[in-house]
């Protein structure tokens, strides 16, 4: 069944109900042209609302769905207010997000476009979703810039350099053929027409990383298990220079600029020592790894910044909101003794302010912290058993455990569900979610025994 909606206000406002049936529909223009099909979730009654920005779609819109589709769609001039859950993490106010995409400095804004469910809290109806920032630190939600082509095609990870967006278009249905689009934006909201780069030639082919080295420029792509290439570009066009395996090494390549030095990261956040030569990029035979927990994810970096700076999706659950995932701090990323770095940027530290010192028990209720620890503690974070033993090194919260090192000062920056630890050298980086405000009072709780511990309250 299909229907007509004057689609002339701000938003066009969907359905949705957690868990209910998925079911298609598709958005047409007045042509009849298809604009994009997406799975909606949703019931007769008792369903959420779903705000769209309008310019998505065309003014005088037409929609084919289920019958009872109709009376539940409607449009709006008004945006419901939200206030931003966290303090220095970044997630939409509605919906799925996973790997970041795009991210750029333009003009004094720095861009950041992320794998977006627009209208679920899980994944499906790949998109790009957008965020900008002056500083790094706070993301203000603009629209989305790419739905999908249809049911079928989705839009996956990519990247950008200077007007140049490149990205996987997904076949999510049937022969999963899969390959490499770009557009051009002068502004990083608007964008040109799409033109394909990089045609199948394997099955999952995926996430093209742009970049520039020594007046070259050439694109990163996932090819298959730890298989990479690296594309050159020749005019206009890209042409395979070189495929290389990755050990252990599984999708969304980055490549890291770091003094005179090159690496080469994968979504775990496995990285290697890298080289380019004349027959193509070349990694050292070993990687290692920049994180000790798994809740990091697909990181990637800024182009068009002085030095790397690094940003991860944590696969958090967040179980308490209406988004599912969130953003990572932006780090800084350096070397030392052998080892990547990866420290949080100024513009973060300086909004923390430090408020007392203590050695022996410390409790707060605050959901936004930065604490600076010296030695050993224990107690509770958000509920859960929280310590550092600093004469074998080992951290524990919950019911995980990492190895720190010995003797280490610890930097811990909590922000509501989210707490990302640092040694504070910055080589080694753990991070978890913390269990949302429900059956407890105080944030933390700890016995320092001694251990100096500073404090500083997010401003």
């Amino acid at each position: 069944m299909g229907f007509r909606v004057d689609n002339s206000k701000e938003y066009l406002v969907l359905p949705y109900f957690k868990g209910a049936e998925e079911r298609e529909v598709k958005f047409y223009d007045e042509k009849g042209s298809l604009l994009t099909s997406l799975i909606l979730e949703f019931k007769g009654d008792g369903n959420r609302e779903v705000y769209l920005p309008s310019s998505l779609f065309s003014p005088s819109l037409y929609i084919e769905g289920p019958e009872e589709l109709e009376a539940l769609v409607k449009t709006s001039d008004e945006l419901p207010a939200h206030t931003p859950h966290f303090s220095y993490h970044y997630a939409p106010r509605f919906g799925w997000i996973n790997d970041p995409n795009g991210m750029h400095l333009r003009d004094g804004v720095y861009h950041l476009y992320y794998q977006h469910n627009p209208v679920s809290e899980k994944w499906n109806n790949m998109s790009w979703g957008h965020a900008v920032s002056d500083d790094m630190v706070e993301f203000k939600e603009e629209k989305p810039v790419f739905l999908p082509k249809d049911d079928k095609w989705v839009i996956f990870s990519g990247s950008a350099l200077g007007d140049e967006f490149v990205y996987t278009v997904a076949n999510v249905k049937g022969d999963r053929a899969f390959y490499q689009e770009r557009r051009y934006s002068s502004d990083g909201y608007s964008f040109s027409e799409p033109d394909t780069i990089i045609p199948n030639v394997y099955e999952d082919e995926r996430d093209p990383r742009i970049f520039t080295y020594k007046g070259e420029t050439y694109i990163l792509l996932w090819l298959k298990e730890d298989l990479f290439g690296l594309y050159r570009k020749e005019g206009e066009n890209y042409s395979l220079l070189s495929s290389f395996r990755a050990k252990d090494g599984w999708e969304c390549p980055d490549i890291l600029f770091v003094g005179d030095r090159l690496f080469f990261t994968s979504a775990d956040g496995t990285y290697f020592d890298a080289e380019i030569k004349d027959d193509g990029l070349h990694l050292s035979e070993s990687g290692k790894k920049m994180f000790l927990t798994s809740l990091p994810y697909a990181s990637q970096s800024f182009t068009g910044t002085e030095g790397s700076y690094l940003i991860s999706w944590l696969r958090a659950l967040t179980p308490d909101l209406e988004s599912t995932g969130v953003m990572s701090m932006v780090r800084k990323v350096g070397f030392m003794d052998g080892v990547l770095t990866l420290k949080p940027i100024d513009a973060l530290m300086d909004r923390f302010h430090e408020t007392r010192r203590v050695n022996d028990e410390y409790s707060s209720s605050e959901e936004a912290l930065y604490l600076k620890s010296e030695g050993s503690f224990k107690g509770t974070l958000s509920s859960r058993p929280f310590s550092y033993d600093k004469e074998s090194g080992m951290l524990e919260y919950g019911e995980e455990k990492v190895d720190m090192g010995k003797d280490q000062s610890l930097e811990i920056f909590i922000d509501h569900e989210i707490t990302e630890i640092s040694t504070s050298d910055w080589k080694k980086l753990a991070s978890f979610e913390n269990p949302g405000k429900k059956n407890y009072d105080v944030k933390i709780n700890l016995n320092l025994n001694g251990t100096v511990l500073r404090e500083f309250i997010w401003r």
